[in-house]
């Protein structure tokens, strides 16, 4: 258990009453059944297929064993719970569900970058925007529900310094650690295609422009030889668009251009550009580019891989400081003129690769060369340790009100398990399982 876990638990229980009755996985015939039944509700197959799905969307990375099953028994509870509250007629009004349902909308809008981007969620997880928004409701509805419920039924719930003492002792293992922050340098050297190879493309890209700037069309001249297959079909046009659209090279040159102006070559991660400016609406540009890709091998990386291993060959010989290397050859110039200090970082918050390496490594000590590819670009990195602050367990002294939520939250759980145990035998319940798990 960790105090992460005590918000999320209410999470789960927010999803796990986001079911779709008798929908079909999309692209599939699925053979629904019912795997449950609980009081005068049924669970269906389907239901259970569909929180899967919502769940794996939402914890991508986090997917518990035996999940179906888990999800199953948290439905059939849960439907326990709301079979409770019906009889007591609780109700929530629907103000507060409107406003919960907005909440939700907002944070996924604002966590995509746009409505459009909530849209292509929902439509990719087999649903119109319809069918989640009514979803949404019926979820936040029987989940407010329930936390009323549970809320009338147990109050506050008190531990004495005792139980808190006897919960630190009796779950030690799982008392969560202070978070592990580094201070980190680092030496970047960046895959680079062959410089014989770079000149002859730009000598083809030049051609182009030559041939632009002697009268041809733009347009012809994309579909023609623009190697960016999705626009070349029209003309190079990539349409209206803002700052922090493309990558930044590329937008620098776009943005500096008057109306019908053609760039110098641009070259990017991608390749080399000539971009021709359309048109401008407030904010947004439309352009036309064509793009020469610049080949990448196997031997880009090894020269690079190389580079960085001599560089940490000749720090560990004493032949130059990390900071001095750092300053001449990092190609993170951002840092290179810091001698490479990137600063400090939680360690679950940097890339898996970074973690491993940091792990297996001490103060003042160097990584092995570690590779990142990011959106196609590949870079190495050696990463020096300047210093490591947390990983202690949380103690009674330092952590009491942590350490007492977590106390509290164990006896909350423990108290409505002996109550939905109680309401269980109060109502008809046939658990019939699932057959093939989803």
């Amino acid at each position: 258990m960790t105090l992460r876990s005590i918000p999320r638990y209410f999470s789960l229980l927010l999803l796990l009453t986001l079911i779709l009755a008798g929908r079909p996985v999309q692209g599939q015939q699925l053979v629904d059944y019912v795997v449950a039944v609980v009081d005068n509700e049924i669970i269906l197959y389907s239901d259970v297929v569909e929180a899967v799905k919502m769940y794996r969307m939402q914890e991508p990375e986090q997917e518990p064993e035996d999940l179906p099953n888990q999800l199953l028994t948290d439905m059939i509870d849960t439907r326990v719970v709301l079979a409770y509250a019906r009889r007591d007629s609780v109700r929530v009004p629907a103000e507060q569900v409107n406003g919960a349902v907005r909440q939700i909308i907002d944070q996924y809008t604002e966590r995509l970058g746009s409505e459009e981007a909530l849209e292509q969620l929902v439509a990719n997880s087999g649903m119109t925007m319809r069918d989640w928004n009514r979803l949404l409701r019926r979820q936040k509805e029987e989940e407010l529900l329930q936390r009323r419920l549970e809320e009338d039924r147990f109050g506050e719930v008190r531990v004495t310094g005792l139980e808190v003492a006897r919960y630190y002792e009796t779950h030690y293992d799982s008392i969560p650690s202070n978070p592990v922050q580094l201070d980190l340098s680092h030496i970047m050297i960046t895959s680079r295609p062959d410089p014989e190879v770079v000149s002859a493309m730009n000598a083809r890209i030049e051609e182009i422009r030559r041939r632009i700037a002697e009268g041809e069309d733009f347009g012809e001249m994309a579909r023609r030889y623009s190697e960016d297959l999705n626009s070349a079909r029209n003309g190079g046009d990539l349409g209206f668009f803002t700052r922090g659209t493309f990558m930044a090279d590329f937008e620098e040159a776009a943005f500096t251009l008057e109306t019908g102006g053609v760039s110098p070559t641009v070259q990017t991660d991608v390749g080399l550009h000539i971009i021709k400016l359309e048109e401008r609406r407030d904010d947004q540009i439309r352009v036309r580019h064509i793009l020469v890709q610049i080949p990448k091998t196997d031997e880009d990386d090894h020269r690079a891989q190389e580079t960085i291993s001599m560089l940490r060959q000749r720090i560990l010989d004493g032949d130059e400081t990390f900071s001095d290397a750092a300053r001449k050859y990092s190609e993170d110039l951002a840092s290179a003129s810091n001698g490479g200090h990137i600063g400090e970082f939680m360690l679950d918050q940097l890339l898996p690769e970074y973690q491993d390496a940091l792990n297996a490594i001490s103060i003042d000590e160097m990584t092995e060369p570690i590779k990142v590819v990011d959106q196609g670009a590949v870079s190495y990195h050696i990463m020096r340790l300047n210093e490591r602050t947390g990983g202690d367990k949380f103690t009674l002294d330092d952590h009491f009100q942590e350490i007492t939520n977590l106390a509290k939250f164990a006896k909350w759980s423990e108290e409505r398990e002996r109550w939905l145990k109680d309401l269980r035998r109060e109502l008809y319940i046939d658990e019939r399982g699932l057959d093939v798990l989803p």
